[in-house]
């Protein structure tokens, strides 16, 4: 008796397979040619950047301040708290100062000579104090009764780029606790004093 054989019958997984590969190809090719459809040129190019850098946004807030007063052409006020006087602002003082001294024998306006002891001593505005800025502590005891009894403490060096004044006026503030108010810089200086004619006195005495 012969053994028959059953014909051979269709896998029905594989059909199932290759539908779905087929299916996948063809949404991913429509999703390609709608991506590519809305780019500028229908293509994706390589060789293009398509991240580029944003621009460095630089605050704008900070800007330099301009080096000369747009009004008078001068170089703005310094700005430290410390009042300035002009030649003619220290002369005006200079004047009522020892008008006011010739008939009282004293005065609210005070010339302070924040230069050495050298310099003081080879000429200095008549009435001038001298107070050294780098000896201040062994001079302000002294000098201290004279300094309160002031409203116009007008201090000077020799001008120009001397800076003593400036340092002088700063720690009568904050040092010695002299008015702000009370304390002004002649930034001019001997020099300028000078320049213009104006009296000195040498030697040790004031006036």
């Amino acid at each position: 008796m012969s053994q028959s054989s059953d014909p051979q019958q269709p896998d029905p997984v594989r059909p199932g397979i290759i539908s779905g590969v087929i299916a996948i190809a063809l949404i991913a090719s429509v999703v390609g040619l709608a991506a590519n459809s809305i780019r500028d040129h229908g293509s994706i190019n390589f060789s293009r950047n398509y991240f580029k850098k944003l621009p460095v946004v630089t605050d704008t807030t900070e800007q330099a301040q301009p080096t000369t007063d747009s009004e008078t052409g001068e170089a703005p006020a310094p700005d430290d708290g410390i009042q300035r006087l002009s030649f003619e602002e220290a002369h005006d003082n200079f004047i009522t100062g020892e008008e006011e001294y010739e008939s009282t024998g004293e005065s609210i306006y005070l010339f302070v000579d924040a230069r050495v002891r050298d310099q003081y001593e080879e000429g200095h505005i008549p009435g001038a104090v001298w107070l050294y800025h780098y000896e201040s502590e062994n001079l302000i005891d002294e000098l201290r009764p004279e300094l309160e009894l002031a409203f116009f403490i007008i201090i000077y060096c020799n001008g120009g780029d001397c800076e003593d004044s400036i340092h002088l006026a700063t720690d009568l503030m904050s040092l010695y606790g002299l008015p702000g108010e009370n304390i002004f810089v002649y930034e001019g200086g001997l020099d300028e004093w000078v320049e213009n004619e104006m009296p000195i006195v040498s030697g040790s005495d004031r006036r």
